[in-house]
């Protein structure tokens, strides 16, 4: 799934730097992947026994890192050696995997019946506000490991857990952290075998333009997504290289809690447009 910017191909990347200077950051996204993600990811995984909270900030960091820097990395990589994309791939799936578990864990503590729930049974769970984190981000994560997958039938058939999550979390508050959910379901929505032609293009369209408002425009992610799900599959090659151009153009300064997340889709989209000729056929 395209969980990006927002990732999308289905996120929003919000994550804290920390001590790491900023200039640094923006400069040179990959050091932030090698020495911020892998030491914070590192220490918590040396402790024996995580409190709820730090369970939490490692499902975190785990799918931004495996969505905002592996799997990124990857797609790029298929084009010049398909091993090696293979090989980071599985990296990804590897820690995405694992960020299912922890999201699971968390949600099984609180909700005894949550997998029961998960798994299509017919229970009700009176899930709260604070629950909208791990329901977002254990939607980014099974979608994250389908993608890095790369196709896995195991995986595939995973999808419907994706938007049962995101539901449970829109109704708890849709417009939540910039319009995060609206976003996920825009790349959900557009891996729907259900859905083709029109009916397609009408249901993610309504997310796009939810997603937009929500974020006053300024979140990066939703045209990413559109354009990537949408456009392209469609073959709409100027609204393709519109929206891309667009978020090419974007003042990234605008909105600092979008920022980091803008970075990385803006990069995606100058990355989509050199493959314009590859995706259309006029």
């Amino acid at each position: 799934m395209g969980f990006k910017g927002k990732l999308p191909c289905i996120l929003i990347i919000f994550f804290t730097a920390g001590c790491v200077p900023r200039r640094i950051i923006v400069d040179h996204p990959q050091l932030i992947s090698t020495y911020y993600f892998k030491k914070q990811i590192a220490s918590f995984r040396e402790k024996d026994n995580l409190t709820h909270p730090e369970r939490r900030k490692l499902l975190k960091l785990e799918v931004e890192f495996a969505y905002g820097f592996i799997l990124e990395e990857a797609d790029r990589l298929f084009a010049e050696d398909y091993h090696q994309g293979l090989e980071r791939a599985g990296e990804a799936y590897s820690l995405l995997k694992d960020a299912v578990k922890i999201g699971t864990l968390n949600l099984t503590e609180k909700y005894p019946e949550f997998e029961v729930w998960l798994s299509g049974g017919e229970n009700i769970i009176l899930f709260e506000q604070d629950d909208i984190y791990e329901l977002y981000w254990l939607a980014a994560a099974y979608g994250g490991a389908i993608r890095a997958s790369r196709g896995n039938p195991f995986e595939l058939i995973q999808l419907p857990r994706v938007g049962k999550l995101l539901k449970a979390a829109l109704r708890l508050d849709a417009d939540w952290n910039h319009g995060a959910l609206y976003s996920a379901m825009i790349s959900y929505t557009a891996t729907r075998s259900d859905l083709v032609g029109d009916v397609l293009i009408d249901s993610v369209n309504k997310y796009f333009e939810l997603a937009v408002s929500s974020s006053d425009s300024m979140d990066a992610g939703p045209f990413v997504s559109f354009a990537e799900n949408i456009d392209k599959k469609f073959q709409h090659k100027s609204e393709f290289i519109r929206k891309l151009e667009f978020v090419s153009g974007m003042n990234i300064n605008q909105d600092q809690d979008l920022r980091l997340g803008n970075i990385i889709a803006q990069e995606r989209a100058k990355w989509l447009l050199t493959k314009t000729d590859e995706y259309f056929f006029e």
